[in-house]
């Protein structure tokens, strides 16, 4: 799994919000089905609304995988089960804003697929772990054309626990084939790199330890010091793979000790 386990208070704090929201506004949770195909299935739910269903050619098999949203009023017995087979996936936010479901979905949707350098790509903001850098790459303008009226975002962070998107709301137009810039497009790609180095320590059989969020707090310190410490593409992944085996959480003051044994051992 990507992330920890869901916090001790995880559905209360849902239910708990849900019962302050003022008249005008209505909560949703967006679930990224990528995570969990055919997730959307399960539970005869009034209504939902399917990301992917406006792509063009959507087959049943990209409903799948498709993100989705669902209308919330509480957590009853059959939210209960669909939200535990979310668990320790990075694929929930609960949205509340002033927008009806069909207004929401298209918002939503004009995001699912983006432009950057003449390529089209599928933008993985339900995905939790995404979701903060994409909202920090995105300019005033394409925030506002995502966000809307949104008065509260919340995601299921990488510790399990609930945080909080920044947002401003605002009656802003749905986008019309967002494009990103080089800088944008890297800054996604710089965001995604610990996720990849964890990719790759797993293929050498390193194990995710049983808290994901400390496996990539470990590695986000190993690769930030391997780009102070001026090490070559080819150093990076073994001198993280030597953090894990150690199971070393580095700040500045332990970098240079750890640095000199890592050399040492790998001489």
């Amino acid at each position: 799994m990507y992330i920890d386990a869901y916090g001790d208070d995880w559905f209360d704090t849902i239910q708990s919000r849900i019962d302050q929201l003022p008249s005008t506004v209505r909560s949703y949770l967006l679930i990224d089905g990528a995570f969990v195909p055919g997730l959307h299935r399960h539970g005869r739910f009034e209504r939902k609304a399917l990301l992917f269903e406006s792509l063009p050619a959507c087959t049943e098999a990209t409903k799948d995988v498709s993100p989705f949203l669902i209308p919330v009023d509480g957590i009853d017995k059959t939210m209960r089960r669909l939200l535990e087979r979310c668990k320790r996936w990075p694929m929930v936010s609960l949205i509340d804003t002033s927008e009806p479901l069909e207004a929401l979905s298209k918002r939503l949707a004009a995001w699912c697929i983006v432009e950057a350098d003449g390529q089209r790509f599928n933008f993985r903001f339900p995905d939790t772990r995404r979701l903060p850098g994409i909202h920090r790459a995105l300019n005033a303008t394409q925030r506002a054309q995502l966000l809307g009226p949104t008065v509260r975002w919340s995601y299921v962070a990488r510790d399990g626990r609930w945080a909080e998107l920044p947002v401003e709301p605002v009656a802003s137009d749905i986008a019309t084939n967002p494009v990103l810039d080089p800088r944008q497009f890297a800054a996604l790609v710089d965001d995604s790199r610990i996720d990849e180095l964890s990719s790759l320590l797993s293929s050498r059989g390193r194990a995710v330890y049983s808290q994901p969020s400390r496996s990539h707090a470990l590695l986000a310190g190993a690769f930030r010091i391997a780009g102070h410490a001026g090490l070559a593409d080819a150093e990076v992944l073994d001198w993280c793979e030597w953090c894990w085996v150690h199971d070393r959480l580095l700040d500045e003051a332990s970098a240079e000790p750890a640095l000199t044994a890592w050399r040492s051992e790998a001489s």
